[in-house]
């Protein structure tokens, strides 16, 4: 339990960089792949269970590649909490961050406040989700 605590307060600082910055610095992005390993280990979840996990983090890095529309960030980031859910909760995790984010675009841009270009920081987004998703 301890173990996603901590990964639950590397989240929220990691949230608070991407939306001061737009940047999350590569020693945190190694943290917290240690600390989801720690995570994953403390939680019991086998070595397939933790690589299902890190799928949806794997295609979100590839869609940033690709299209240069997503973060690398977001997509290590969630590589790391998938490695610590495992697979379903993973790719729970993913929905419910994506499900935020558009309901803000949505507010947002039916306010006025932003473009259709604008990009928005996803960690904030996901943090939330984690906390969902983690309370189940």
């Amino acid at each position: 339990m301890w173990s996603i605590w901590i990964v639950t307060v590397w989240l929220m600082v990691s949230g608070v960089m991407d939306m001061k910055t737009r940047r999350v610095p590569v020693w945190m992005l190694a943290l917290g792949g240690v600390l989801a390993v720690w995570a994953a280990f403390c939680q019991g979840c086998g070595w397939p269970e933790a690589a299902k996990g890190m799928l949806p983090g794997a295609a979100l890095v590839l869609i940033a590649f690709s299209t240069n529309k997503a973060g690398y960030g977001d997509g290590i980031v969630l590589g790391c909490l998938g490695m610590a859910l495992g697979g379903e909760r993973s790719m729970l995790l993913l929905g419910i961050g994506l499900f935020l984010i558009s309901l803000c675009a949505l507010v947002l841009l039916a306010m006025r406040r932003v473009g259709k270009d604008t990009r928005l920081p996803f960690l904030p987004f996901l943090a939330a989700a984690w906390l969902l998703v983690v309370s189940l």
